[in-house]
């Protein structure tokens, strides 16, 4: 897929970055798009992203598309993808704090995989009028987590 051309905004944006944790990122990706949401992988910065265990990824775009990423009509969800270097990557860049709170602002929510938590929660990267859209792994099982999403998404774009 050319990663600069983007049709319409998806339904979830999983934020990637090297060292993402595949086996939760792939098997959400898999699971929403059997339910019919449209998803994207979207990296910070353009190429192949690497995952913790080697996986190599293309991912659809890369953050530099900002606001095209986002819909006027829909709310959308952000995963933020789990692995503490990939969070770290992630968290780091100023663009994905405008992603996030262009999304927020429009009835949108965030969705925190485990093992990204923790960096989510240190840094306070949301102010406590989002807190009720924002969903955390924690323990949970991935499958309970993607649920989660699917069915929080399915509730708000009927």
């Amino acid at each position: 897929m050319n990663q600069s051309k983007i049709v319409l905004p998806p339904d979830i944006i999983i934020l990637i970055a090297a060292q993402f944790d595949e086996k939760a990122v792939i098997s959400c990706h898999s699971e929403m798009r059997d339910q019919q949401l449209s998803v994207m992988l979207i990296s910070v910065m353009p190429g192949l992203v690497q995952s913790i265990r080697g996986i190599t990824v293309y991912p659809h775009s890369h953050l530099s598309m900002g606001e095209a990423l986002v819909s006027q009509n829909k709310r959308q969800t952000i995963v933020l993808a789990g692995g503490e270097a990939c969070a770290a990557k992630t968290l780091s860049d100023p663009r994905t704090h405008l992603l996030i709170d262009a999304v927020l602002q429009r009835g949108g929510y965030v969705a925190v995989m485990a093992k990204a938590d923790f960096l989510v929660k240190e840094t306070a990267s949301f102010s406590k009028q989002w807190a009720s859209r924002v969903i955390y792994q924690a323990e949970e099982e991935t499958a309970v987590f993607r649920q989660q999403i699917i069915t929080t998404m399915k509730l708000t774009n009927r």
